[in-house]
């Protein structure tokens, strides 16, 4: 059980392990973010989208990686369109055996769902990271130092340690929390992006 402020009380047992207070707070995040309305999650993934798109052409990037919306995260099909009206070259995630592969996305390029359900491009003609000058991220929970909780695989921890492009995440207001448990292996983000504010992160903490 979590409190309103994504806190989690004291184990009856001693202190619980990072992993299980991970999973406790996936499961609260995952039920919170289900509870937002469906057209306020509609107005709030617009009010993101507009945000994220003024941030792409301040920071004059070229080649920009997105995700896929799914589930009751913020959608971000529209920011896509937007994204390559814009010209850019816009990257997708493809999920394989060997982790997470870039693929180029472009208009009209046909889709499957892949092994979560997620939307994945049929075709797929990898892009290194390194090619990438910003990633658009998504993500259960975030905090103010940066601090990124997923969905538990380590796809994306893995991914970016292959690159120092700017990280930034796309959430509602509803998904900061005070603090995210981090183990070694996570990577934190820059900024964050919600629909009430902009999250400069705390730059001490970032790698």
């Amino acid at each position: 059980m979590m409190n309103s402020r994504g806190k989690v009380p004291p184990h009856p047992g001693g202190e619980p392990s990072t992993r299980e207070t991970k999973t406790v707070l996936r499961t609260h995040l995952r039920n919170l973010r289900d509870t937002i309305p469906e057209r306020l999650r509609e107005e709030k993934s617009a009010i993101i989208g507009q945000k994220a798109l003024s941030l792409v052409r301040s920071l004059q990037a070229k080649t920009v990686h997105l995700f896929f919306s799914f589930g009751s995260e913020p959608d971000t099909h529209s920011l896509a369109s937007a994204l390559l009206d814009e010209g850019l070259v816009l990257v997708v995630p493809v999920v394989q055996k060997t982790g997470l592969v870039l693929t180029r996305f472009k208009s009209g390029s046909p889709v499957r769902p892949g092994p979560f359900g997620i939307r994945e491009p049929f075709l797929v003609h990898p892009v290194p990271p390194e090619d990438v000058d910003l990633f658009l991220l998504p993500g259960l929970g975030f905090d103010r130092n940066g601090g990124r909780i997923g969905y538990g695989k380590g796809y994306y921890d893995r991914l970016l340690r292959k690159t120092a492009a700017p990280r930034i995440a796309l959430a509602f207001q509803e998904q900061i929390v005070d603090r995210v448990p981090l183990s070694e292996t996570d990577i934190l983000v820059n900024t964050i992006i919600t629909d009430k504010e902009i999250i400069r992160c705390d730059r001490s903490r970032q790698d």
